[in-house]
C-alpha cells in the first residue's frame, strides 16, 4: 500500500507518549486517562502528521489506529505505517488499536515491529498497563544497550511524572534491590511504618515486572470483615449465601496472571491464615458454595507496619505462612530517615496536585527548609496530603505555597491533633496490635484502621 510522504509541518514534540487515531473522541478519552500518569500526551489525527526529523528520544510511546482511510478496515494502511515508523525510529514502542474481532491483524502487525495490541472498545486500566509495559520494554532495551546502572534507572524514574522516589541512599538500597528481583517471580515482603509508600513501591514491582500488563490487585487485609473475607478473596457461586444473587470470582482469582498485594499481612486472623495458606500452597481457590478449586497463577507481594521480628512471631503471623511470603524482605524508611528525599517528593506533589487543579504554585527553598524541620510521623502520605492540602486552600494573588498559611492550628485542630496523638500512644504501647490497641481504645479495629489513615499513622 502507498504511504504519503511525511507532512512538512513542524511539530516540536518532547512528549514520550502519542496517540494516532481518526476518532477525535477515542483521542480525548486516550489523553484524558493517560495524562495523570504520564503527563501530557500528544494526539494526532493521522501519522502523517508526524515529522521525522523532529520526534527525538524523549518519545518512547505510541499508540496507533490501522486504519485511516474512509471505508478501509483490512488494516494494511496501518501495518505500512508500522514499518514506516521503525524505520525512523526503531525504539519506539508502537500499540496498536484494532476493532473487535480482527485479532489476526494485530497478529500481524506484531510482526511488523508493534509491541502490543489493544482491541476497541478497552478498559481504561487495560490502556494503562499497556502504556506502562511497552514503557518498561523500551528501557529495558536502552539499558541493556548502554549498560545503564540502577542508579541511572533510578535518575529515570525520578522524572517520571507520575511516581518519585528520591535520591537518598536509603532508597537507593531499595530500588536497587527492587532492579534485581522484579522479573522474578519471588513473594515480597514489604515492611514499613503508615504512610512509607509500601503501596507504591509493590506497584513500582509489578510495572516493572513481566506482568506489568496484567492486573495488580490491592487487598486491605485489615479492613476486610472476617465474615466477608472468603467471599471477597475467594469468591462465590450464585446463591452461596443470601444477597449471592450472582457469582463472583474474588480477589485473588481476579489477580491470576498478574500481582496480589495483600497489605496488613500482620494483622490476618489466624483462621484466615490458614485459608489464605492453602492457597498459595496449592495455587488454587474455591468458590465459597463450588467443589471444583480454580487454579491461579500470580505474583504475591505482601506488606506489614510491624518490625520483622515482631511479624515472624507466632502470636502475630503463623511460621508456615511467615516463610511462605518473606523469599525477599524489603524494609521501607521513614521518611525522617531519608529527609534528602524530601526536596524531590514535595515538588513532586506539587506537581501532581497543581495539575490536578488546574493551579500554577510554587514553593521556594525556604519553605522546603520549614518541611525539613517538621518530624513526618505520617511519613510520605502526611506530606502528600499536607501538599494537597496547601495546593486547595490557596487563595488568589501571588503563587507562591507558605506552610505557615495552613499550619496555624485552631481549637478543631487542637482536638484533632489530642485525638491522634492518643491513638499513636496506644499504638506503640502495644507494639502495633491493632486489635489491643482497638480494644483499650474501645472502638473495632475497623473504625481504628479508618482513624489510622485519617491521621496518617
Amino acid at each position: 500500500m502507498h504511504v504519503p510522504p511525511w507532512n512538512t509541518h513542524f511539530i516540536y514534540l518532547l512528549m514520550e507518549i502519542v496517540a494516532i487515531d481518526d476518532d477525535p473522541l477515542l483521542l480525548h478519552t486516550i489523553k484524558m486517562v493517560l495524562e495523570e500518569d504520564f503527563g501530557e500526551i500528544l494526539t494526532l489525527s493521522h501519522p502523517n502528521l508526524l515529522k521525522n526529523q523532529l520526534v527525538g528520544n524523549q518519545l518512547q510511546v505510541m499508540i496507533l489506529d490501522l486504519n485511516f482511510a474512509i471505508g478501509n478496515a483490512d488494516g494494511n494502511e496501518g501495518l505500512a505505517w508500522i514499518s514506516k515508523i521503525k524505520e525512523e525510529w526503531n525504539h519506539v514502542a508502537i500499540i496498536v488499536l484494532t476493532a473487535h474481532g480482527f485479532v489476526d491483524i494485530a497478529v500481524k502487525s506484531l510482526k511488523q515491529g508493534a509491541t502490543d495490541f489493544l482491541e476497541k472498545p478497552f478498559a481504561n486500566d487495560k490502556l494503562i498497563n499497556t502504556v506502562k509495559a511497552a514503557m518498561v520494554k523500551v528501557n529495558s532495551q536502552k539499558q541493556n544497550e548502554t549498560g545503564e546502572s540502577s542508579d541511572d534507572m533510578l535518575d529515570q524514574l525520578n522524572q517520571d511524572s507520575s511516581l518519585v522516589l528520591g535520591k537518598s541512599e536509603n532508597i537507593k538500597q531499595v530500588y536497587h534491590t527492587i532492579s534485581k528481583i522484579a522479573h522474578t517471580d519471588a513473594p515480597v515482603l514489604i515492611t514499613g511504618e503508615h504512610g512509607s509508600g509500601k503501596e507504591v513501591i509493590a506497584r513500582l514491582i509489578h510495572e516493572k515486572s513481566e506482568r506489568i500488563a496484567e492486573p495488580f490487585i490491592h487487598v486491605d487485609l485489615g479492613s476486610t470483615h472476617e465474615s466477608l473475607f472468603e467471599s471477597i478473596l475467594f469468591g462465590h457461586a450464585a446463591g452461596a449465601f443470601t444477597d449471592a444473587g450472582n457469582e463472583k470470582a474474588g480477589l485473588i482469582e481476579t489477580a491470576n496472571l498478574g500481582t496480589l498485594f495483600l497489605d496488613g499481612i500482620g494483622e490476618l486472623p489466624k483462621k484466615q491464615q490458614a485459608k489464605l495458606l492453602t492457597v498459595l500452597q496449592n495455587r488454587e481457590v474455591m468458590r465459597v458454595g463450588e467443589h471444583v478449586p480454580r487454579l491461579v497463577n500470580f505474583r504475591l507481594i505482601c506488606a506489614t507496619h510491624l518490625p520483622i521480628e515482631q511479624l515472624s512471631d507466632e502470636q502475630n503471623l503463623r511460621q508456615d505462612l511467615f516463610f511462605r511470603i518473606n523469599t525477599v524482605v524489603l524494609e521501607l524508611p521513614a521518611l525522617r530517615h531519608r529527609i534528602d528525599d524530601l526536596k524531590d517528593l514535595t515538588y513532586h506533589f506539587v506537581k501532581k496536585y497543581n495539575r490536578k487543579y488546574s493551579k500554577s504554585l510554587k514553593l521556594s527553598q525556604a519553605e522546603i527548609a520549614t518541611l525539613r524541620n517538621h518530624n513526618w510521623p505520617g511519613n510520605i502520605r502526611e506530606l502528600k496530603n499536607t501538599v494537597e492540602r496547601m495546593v486547595i486552600l490557596h487563595g488568589e494573588g501571588n503563587n507562591i505555597l507558605h506552610i505557615q498559611d495552613y499550619t496555624q492550628p485552631d481549637q478543631g485542630d487542637n482536638l484533632y491533633q489530642l485525638e491522634k496523638e492518643k491513638i499513636a500512644e496506644i499504638i506503640e504501647k502495644h507494639s502495633g496490635n491493632i486489635s489491643r490497641a482497638a480494644q483499650e481504645l474501645g472502638i473495632g479495629r475497623n473504625t481504628l484502621y479508618r482513624k489510622i489513615k485519617k491521621y496518617d499513622l
